[in-house]
């Protein structure tokens, strides 16, 4: 060091060179690790939403096969039910009876797995009784329906004798069959949710400076956060109704809501209370992440938003998420800063009406 020293004094212009250069190095391996920052953390965001997508998207599938089976079965016993001498006044009473089995199950109660384990040996034993071929397996979608024995019996009350069994299938295996066409429907609306939450949030097809809805982009990013929630996260939102639009750049602000939010689970343990505040403070839209883990030690709270700080072990963090934070919300003209004590760790984001 001492020979650098004497080369920097005799050659001043040598020693700006090295300086330059030095500088120079660090912002490429700053706005390097910054980016090594984001591509983690959207590897991160897509191993989740693969996991969430993949949910649904069984679901469906197995629904689908399900009723693919099914309706060839349906459809024939309901050929047979024609030729088993029944009126059309009779008719008419099963497909109207039918034809409210799914609108039924709408406003339906849940049941405990003990309750419908009891309806279902009910019913199976009354269908039982009735020569109803497969009676226990046709009584649980007849009791997801809602459907009692007293129901049916008055329903099937009038009948032919030899169509009894066969009317009391078809209507059982029609509830199955509005129960599978429910659970697709529900499927394929929480992936178009979800692809939706996703597109919102990463603002595609849209400039870089746009109007910007906080409480829409908060919900949107903890859609894209859910499967973070489920291990035992309870959230409690506080939005200001009717807050205010602000000017800015959505994708990098969802950015920094992910980034607090992630921070807030990781240091619950993934279980805890996790609260989102907005408001408007005068001139500024207010957004506060609070936690209710263990807080963070007074030492280090005036170097939390340091680059390259981190309180993680090794490997598990880069120390760069709460920089990056802070950058996207001085670009904002806004700011950020944390108050935390045991139990309760609060970051306060304040942007201006105008940002942009």
């Amino acid at each position: 060091m001492p020979a650098f020293r004497q080369i920097f004094a005799a050659a001043p212009p040598f020693g700006t060179r090295v300086l330059q250069t030095a500088t120079e190095r660090m912002q490429g391996y700053t706005a390097m690790r910054h980016q090594q920052e984001k591509l983690a953390a959207l590897g991160k965001l897509s191993a989740g939403l693969s996991h969430e997508l993949n949910n649904p998207a069984s679901a469906a599938s197995r629904a689908a096969g399900s009723l693919r089976e099914g309706l060839p079965t349906l459809q024939s016993r309901a050929l047979r039910l024609c030729k088993l001498g029944m009126g059309g006044d009779q008719i008419d009473r099963l497909a109207a009876f039918q034809a409210g089995l799914a609108s039924r199950q709408v406003g339906l109660a849940p049941l405990s797995s003990l309750e419908r384990s009891d309806h279902e040996d009910e019913l199976g034993d009354w269908l039982a009784e009735r020569d109803v071929p497969g009676a226990f397996d046709l009584a649980a979608p007849l009791v997801a329906a809602g459907v009692s024995p007293d129901e049916l019996a008055g329903l099937v009350e009038g009948l032919p004798p030899a169509a009894v069994a066969e009317a009391l299938a078809w209507l059982a295996e029609s509830a199955g069959a509005d129960g599978l066409l429910a659970e697709i429907e529900l499927s394929t609306r929480r992936i178009a949710d979800l692809v939706g939450a996703v597109k919102s949030y990463s603002y595609i097809d849209q400039g870089p400076v746009q109007e910007v809805e906080i409480n829409r982009d908060l919900e949107n990013t903890l859609a894209v956060l859910a499967h973070k929630l489920k291990k035992g996260v309870e959230v409690q939102r506080e939005y200001a109704p009717a807050l205010p639009k602000i000017m800015g750049r959505g994708g990098e602000l969802n950015q920094v809501w992910t980034n607090l939010i992630v921070n807030a689970i990781e240091a619950m343990g993934y279980k805890g209370t996790l609260r989102i505040i907005t408001r408007c403070e005068h001139d500024f839209v207010m957004v506060e992440v609070a936690d209710s883990g263990p807080g963070i030690p007074p030492e280090v709270v005036p170097r939390i938003f340091e680059p390259f700080f981190t309180t993680k072990g090794v490997g598990k963090g880069t120390g760069l998420g709460l920089d990056i934070s802070y950058r996207i919300v001085r670009q904002h003209n806004g700011t950020i800063e944390v108050q935390s004590q045991p139990g309760n760790t609060r970051f306060i984001v304040r942007l201006p009406l105008g940002a942009s």
